[in-house]
């Protein structure tokens, strides 16, 4: 395209927001140009630095060399070295900084290089706001002393703010956690005021071009602090991932804010039919969980099956008990072990093959299962199995025998009101999955495999195909920091959707701005 629209990405992550904007296509042709990812996490930069290379070839295929990288077999200073271009265009594009940092100097200059004085460009980006996400307050009620207000990543959103008071994007996309919904701070509720200021960053008397009119993405409807007309909810801000084709129940604010000056409005995302983590999951190779300590698979198998050995083995239901019988008498080490960060093993996808799935990829990447102690792995075998035996039910912490609870403060006081009963989560196979959150670094009982006989939570590759991510995207640093990344990225194939709301109102008859 002659003129692409500048993007620029705002608290990056790993770049699940401005991928489904570089992603988005028509008649052959990439209207948006990601100019520019701000964050300030270095292995997510490392990410980002190598997914924008990537972008360099789009139309086109990737260069032999980023696949002989993934597989290892060559290092990424030898694939930049090899296409210096492209590598540079990355390194320039990908700015890692502290937006809580008052000296913005730098930032200012990067953004303006990126827009190029062009009036019509697009701002995208997710402010941190984990304090005040459900689960997070939550956790933070049990720390003594704790003050959420206190918490600097509360003002960043104002960071996000002071880019839109600046530079006057044409269109913002602000993506943030529901609590924000219902959060309060000193006795005020934040989202009005938050609205308020996106409306109107340079105060109420600005000029035209100084205004915002901010859309919910599930309606189409405008809203407005003044009351005027029919203004949505705070609640139609809440896009549902799982209604758009999204195989996660990822709830998540969406607010799409359109300068003043711009006629067009835009429509709201089409829903569509759910999928279920098994279409995205079930093509991947099968790989078994590891023992913490001496581990081989002989021995995983002995530990596994010692299970019928444990005291409390028969306060479990008869019924599951059988169940778990039956997948033991059958259990078999998975061809490819354990797995790895890669394996020439093809994957296949049941859903949209052709957004996950690349061709020349000679593998599977990044799927590699973690390491359990003998308890968790009958924890995760009691679980999915009981799960399958009740058809689907969420499985809950009480439903272990006493024996086999975890001796974990939080979980001695559980009821099934309480928001960790569900420590130990099954991702259920006919359904979309629970959300995944970056606390998946820290252990997978929350998303335990469906699958008994693979014993085991998911691996980078599988929370990566719940989030959406294509095969072939490759998330830099160690395990745990790949978790945190996808655990907290948009979905990239929620983001294509929004990408092409932008794009249809780009190019209403109202107003053409590129061709």
């Amino acid at each position: 395209m002659n003129n692409p629209i500048p993007v620029i990405d705002l608290f990056a992550g790993c770049g699940g927001l401005s991928e489904g904007f570089s992603r988005w296509e028509q008649s052959g042709e990439f209207p948006f140009d990601v100019r520019l990812y701000v964050e300030k996490n270095p292995k997510a930069i490392h990410t980002l630095e190598l997914r924008t290379f990537c972008h360099q070839f789009r139309g086109k295929l990737l260069p032999d060399d980023y696949y002989a990288y993934v597989s290892r077999n060559i290092s990424r200073e030898t694939l930049f070295q090899s296409h210096p271009a492209a590598s540079a265009e990355a390194h320039n594009r990908c700015f890692g900084a502290d937006l809580s940092n008052p000296d913005r100097r730098e930032l200012d200059d990067r953004v303006k290089a990126a827009v190029k004085g062009s009036a019509h460009w697009i701002l995208i980006g997710g402010p941190p706001c984990r304090p005040y996400s459900t689960i997070g307050r939550a956790r933070n009620r049990e720390q003594k002393g704790y003050n959420a207000a206190a918490k600097p990543e509360l003002e960043l959103y104002r960071e996000f703010l002071k880019v839109i008071a600046d530079h006057w994007p044409a269109i913002f996309v602000m993506e943030n956690v529901r609590g924000l919904l219902s959060a309060s701070r000193d006795g005020q509720p934040i989202f009005p005021e938050m609205l308020n200021r996106l409306q109107f960053p340079a105060g109420k008397t600005a000029s035209p071009g100084q205004k915002y009119r901010l859309y919910s993405l599930t309606n189409g409807r405008q809203y407005t602090s003044e009351n005027v007309g029919n203004p949505p909810r705070h609640n139609d801000f809440l896009v549902k991932a799982e209604d758009y084709g999204i195989p996660q129940a990822r709830h998540r604010i969406i607010i799409f804010g359109v300068r003043d000056d711009i006629p067009a409005e835009p429509d709201p995302l089409s829903k569509g039919s759910r999928v279920c983590s098994h279409e995205v999951l079930a093509g991947l190779p099968l790989v078994r969980s590891g023992l913490s300590r001496k581990d081989s698979p002989q021995e995983w198998r002995d530990a596994v099956k010692a299970i019928r050995q444990e005291p409390w083995w028969s306060d479990l239901e008869q019924t599951v008990q059988d169940r778990i019988s039956r997948c033991l008498n059958s259990l078999e080490v998975p061809d490819n072990d354990r797995g790895g960060d890669y394996l020439p093993a093809a994957a296949a996808c049941k859903y949209r093959p052709e957004w996950y799935l690349d061709e020349k990829l000679p593998g599977t990447l990044q799927h590699q299962a973690r390491a359990h102690c003998p308890g968790d792995l009958w924890r995760y075998l009691v679980a999915a199995c009981t799960v399958q035996e009740n058809d689907g039910r969420p499985f809950r912490v009480n439903d272990f025998p006493a024996g086999l609870r975890p001796n974990h403060r939080n979980l001695q006081q559980e009821d099934s009101r309480n928001i960790f009963a569900d420590r130990f989560c099954v991702v259920r196979e006919a359904v979309p999955s629970r959300t995944v959150v970056s606390h998946i670094r820290k252990d997978g009982h929350y998303y335990i495999h469906y699958d008994p006989a693979q014993c085991r939570s998911l691996t980078v590759r599988e929370a990566a195909r719940l989030q959406t991510f294509p095969d072939n995207y490759i998330f830099e640093g160690n395990r745990t920091e790949q978790y945190e990344q996808i655990g907290n990225a948009v979905p990239p194939l929620l983001s294509y959707q929004i990408a092409q709301r932008a794009a249809e109102l780009l190019q209403s008859p109202e107003r053409q701005w590129y061709g």
